[in-house]
């Protein structure tokens, strides 16, 4: 018996919950098909597929979308393409440093990171000389933390930092992973 490299055990895990989860109802196959795409697309971007090359499938998501009249719940396509702001890296930087700092090793939670990232569809960073998005991402991170990027950065990375030490200890990470703190847009106005 072969065994699967980690990142395909990972798109088949999440293929393998998406189908437990969905809803088995009549001619309802194509938009669990989506899903999987969508969850396909993600997990091939998180491992530094790059962008350019993931295009055909993001076209064809987008297509089938269209076709079945789910385009308005894919609200990762208005940011498809564009680099995620300072803002929202300086918040995944903290999201990381809080991983670290509850045990997880610094690569495995730039990854978690990331993947989170891409599943709400934001791409990875565009500068740094790696092809995966993770660790651009952790290049950005090291970059901020070592005094350099944005004012504005800055200012969101201390500030997120000290909301997320607001949190009890015992439930920070699962509520960091859990309900997407990292999202301003998810904030309450």
């Amino acid at each position: 018996m072969e065994t699967l490299t980690p990142a395909l055990d990972r798109i088949g895990a999440a293929l393998r919950a998406l189908r437990a989860t969905h809803r088995q109802t009549a001619g309802d196959k194509t938009a669990l098909g989506l899903k999987c795409l969508n969850a396909l697309i993600a997990e091939l971007a998180a491992e530094g597929i790059p962008a350019e090359d993931l295009q055909p499938l993001v076209d064809l998501e987008t297509h089938i979308g269209v076709m079945v009249g789910q385009a308005k719940e894919l609200p990762r396509e208005r940011r498809r393409g564009s680099s995620p702001s300072p803002v929202l890296l300086a918040r995944a930087a903290a999201v990381i440093d809080l991983l670290v700092k509850g045990g997880h090793d610094e690569s495995e939670a730039a990854q978690t990171v990331m993947r989170r990232l891409m599943a709400a569809g934001v791409p990875a960073p565009t500068q740094g000389g790696d092809a995966r998005g993770w660790r651009r991402l952790l290049e950005w991170r090291n970059t901020l933390l070592h005094g350099y990027g944005s004012e504005e950065a800055k200012l969101e990375y201390r500030a997120f930092a000290h909301e997320l030490e607001a949190i009890p200890p015992a439930e920070r990470i699962k509520r960091v992973l859990d309900e997407r703190l990292w999202d301003r847009r998810r904030m309450p106005r």
